[in-house]
């Protein structure tokens, strides 16, 4: 039941060429600078957050709804610019629609429909593609806790739902948490020694990850063959995902002391399968998509439970071309591996299957097994680099010349992707 996963659209613009003193000058000074404001903006407020809630909440949980709506749209304003108004109405449209469903006026099921199809209305009848490029994101984190609101909320009153919604330090760059974390977090105003370790782990790891993405894979890694420059462009939206996840942690250790992994980097890195891969890319994802999509589903079939959960997933993306043909190629294939890799690891009797076994009683565990991992590692790894080369950080005008350009590339690799994902559906089809 642990197949899906959560692809975050990240923008890193790699300067394809330059050296290393061209990368230090032109690139990792102005990225740093640039995001670094960015980045001490969130925590500042982050930690106003902490220190405002903690001394307001003695008096009245509705002060800590307070603090955290005014200081969340103080964050959009700083970040987002005049574009946070959309991500402000449409947490707007989740308080109506829950309170609709409070009421009994309509379902879950219907809010999290309107959820999901309300920003991709919004972005076709919009023309400006990228004002829907920028708050896509924030979007996907506000349909997520709307959602999640509507189904374990209760009559929650309408100030704590705002509050929710609007808290800082998952506003920007997520994760998804649920309600009982946002209203029972600690009520201490100061910080402790594993915080600071932890925050500061955190941002060495954000910082390192940016300008490795930006500045210095392309630099490190030539493009003189097309398999090794879809790797490149795979790692560097990678690293880009590592950076958004490390400043999220960040903010929700300075915000809450909430130090959980979002991402597990080296699951991914030297990944077992793509199951692995899924789960690991992001945790708070995983557990959101599995209590509200994927365990509701499970009664019909885990096939349809899958479907629905990547379509569900897809369309929290919103309107991006690379994203969807990632994700329903990422379905299919993640299904084939998961059924193949069970059968060869009954024919051998060996822990061979997508998910490491917790309690492990097969026989054979010498070479043979270590041997058809790392086969199977290896066709992750190619996936992952054909999936992660629709993210070389070119921008597109529209939607049209976006899905023209994931043929193009995919074309490019020879649709190698899918060329495996067929040998594996044929071998699960024969055996």
């Amino acid at each position: 039941d642990e197949y899906y996963d959560d692809y975050a659209e990240v923008d890193t613009r790699v300067p394809v060429g330059w050296g290393l003193e061209g990368a230090w000058e032109g690139c990792v000074v102005p990225v740093g600078v640039q995001m670094g404001t960015a980045v001490g903006v969130i925590l500042t407020i982050c930690a106003l957050y902490r220190v405002l809630s903690s001394l307001l909440v003695t008096r009245s949980a509705a002060w800590r709804d307070l603090t955290s709506t005014l200081l969340g749209a103080i964050l959009l304003t700083f970040i987002i610019g005049p574009n946070g108004a959309w991500v402000a109405a449409l947490a707007l449209l989740h308080v109506i629609l829950l309170k609709c469903v409070q009421w009994r006026v309509i379902s879950n099921s219907v809010h999290a429909g309107v959820a999901l199809v309300a920003p991709i209305l919004f972005e076709l009848l919009d023309a400006d593609t990228e004002r829907w490029q920028q708050i896509r994101g924030v979007n996907m984190g506000i349909a997520m806790k709307g959602i999640s609101l509507a189904v374990d909320g209760g009559a929650v009153p309408w100030y704590t739902a705002v509050g929710y919604l609007m808290h800082p330090p998952s506003l920007i760059f997520g994760p998804w948490r649920p309600l009982e974390d946002y209203t029972g977090a600690p009520r201490r105003a100061l910080w402790s020694l594993q915080d600071a370790i932890s925050g500061l782990w955190s941002l060495f790891v954000a910082t390192f990850t940016l300008l490795t993405s930006n500045c210095l894979v392309a630099s490190l890694v030539p493009s003189s063959w097309r398999w090794l420059e879809a790797y490149r462009d795979a790692l560097s939206f990678r690293l880009g995902h590592y950076f958004v996840s490390h400043v999220a942690r960040a903010s929700l250790i300075v915000a809450s002391s909430d130090a959980r992994p979002i991402v597990h980097a080296l699951s991914i890195e030297v990944p077992r399968s793509l199951v692995d891969v899924a789960v690991a890319w992001n945790l708070p994802m995983h557990t959101w998509l599995k209590r509200y999509v994927f365990g509701p589903c499970r009664n019909r079939g885990a096939v349809s439970a899958l479907v629905v959960t990547y379509l569900t997933s897809a369309l929290l993306h919103g309107l991006s071309p690379p994203l969807v043909a990632v994700l329903m190629h990422l379905a299919a294939a993640s299904w084939a591996e998961f059924s193949v890799r069970r059968k060869v690891s009954s024919v051998f009797g060996a822990c061979v299957a997508a998910r490491r076994c917790s309690n492990c009683r097969h026989s054979n565990r010498g070479a043979r097994t270590v041997a058809i991992n790392l086969l199977f590692g290896a066709v992750t790894v190619i996936q992952l680099a054909y999936l992660g080369a629709l993210f070389d950080g070119s921008q597109h005008t529209s939607i049209s010349s976006a899905a023209t350009a994931v043929w193009d590339k995919w074309r490019h690799l020879g649709f190698m992707g899918h060329w495996l994902l067929a040998g594996a559906a044929v071998f699960h089809v024969a055996s």
